[in-house]
Parts: structure tokens; sequence; C-alpha cells
């Protein structure tokens, strides 16, 4: 082999690599294009957050990922579950089921909830009131407050005397 058709062989196989790695890249970018635009339509977090107990969604919402936070409550004979803890546009919102579990009815009552950080520092507190229950039903308890106070690992809930 003369030395044009080697540079011939090696000019075939360098194009024959920008080709694949082009390919790999492209495939690569459609992929993950695909996969983003499946977690939007699906309402999934795509963007990480630099906050250690929050995740952001798409849409600027940001959502309260601790595991702690989000964990099951007791408050007397009340039991409080399926928390979601989000803000928006600079409004925080605790919203969560409260059950009744005990043998009365739950009387009407104000509570003060203490947003808790990661070494259980007090970052805030919020009022909210819970209404009647009757022994067995649930109803929604909603919270809010106007300042971005997501990032936090806990909460307690007691009440106000």
């Amino acid at each position: 082999m003369n030395s044009n058709e080697k540079r011939w062989v090696v000019l075939l196989i360098a194009v024959v690599i920008i080709a694949v790695v082009l390919i790999i890249v492209l495939t690569g970018s459609r992929k993950m294009k695909e996969q983003i635009k499946e977690g939007v339509e699906q309402g999934q977090v795509v963007e990480e957050s630099k906050e250690q107990y929050t995740e952001e969604l798409l849409d600027g919402t940001k959502i309260n990922t601790s595991k702690e936070f989000n964990s099951t409550k007791k408050y007397g004979n009340l039991e409080i579950s399926n928390i979601q803890y989000t803000e928006k546009d600079g409004i925080s919102v605790l919203l969560a089921d409260v059950k009744n579990t005990g043998n009365t009815k739950h009387e009407e009552e104000i509570v003060k909830i203490t947003i808790l950080g990661e070494q259980g520092e007090e970052i805030t507190e919020l009022k909210a009131i819970i209404g009647n229950i009757e022994t067995g039903k649930t109803i929604r308890l909603n919270a809010s407050i106007t300042a971005d106070v997501t990032n936090a690992k806990d909460f307690k809930i007691e009440g106000i005397k």
C-alpha cells in the first residue's frame, strides 16, 4: 500500500468515527428531549433545586420532598396524612388530610404549625383552623404564608391555648 492509499484509508476511518459520534450524540439528545417532554406531560419534577428539601417543576412550583415532613403525623386523636407542601409565586401552602381516629367528634380549633429546619430549628409558624370532624371522617387542612419557606425538614403541630 502506497502513502496515497494510506491517506485515503485514514481519512475514511476518520469520517466513519465522526459519523458514529454524531449519531450517538444526536440520538442521546433526542432521547433526553423525549424524557423531558414525558416528564412535563406527566407533571413530574424535571429540574433539581439547589435547596436540600425541595424540587422544582418546570412551571416554577417548588415541592417539599423531605421524608420527615411528608410522613403521617398524629395530633391528639387526629391523623394528618397526604401532606403536600409547595411554593409558587412567593406563597407557601401546606395541604393535608386530617382524619378523626378518635371516638368523639373533634371540635373546631386553631392550631400552630411550626416549620422546622435541618437541626430542628424553627423556620416559621403558620396558624390554621381545623374544623369540626366527625369520628372516622376526614377533612382537608390548608395553611399558607406569603414567603418561600418550603425548604424544611419537618413540622410539628400543636393547639393554641
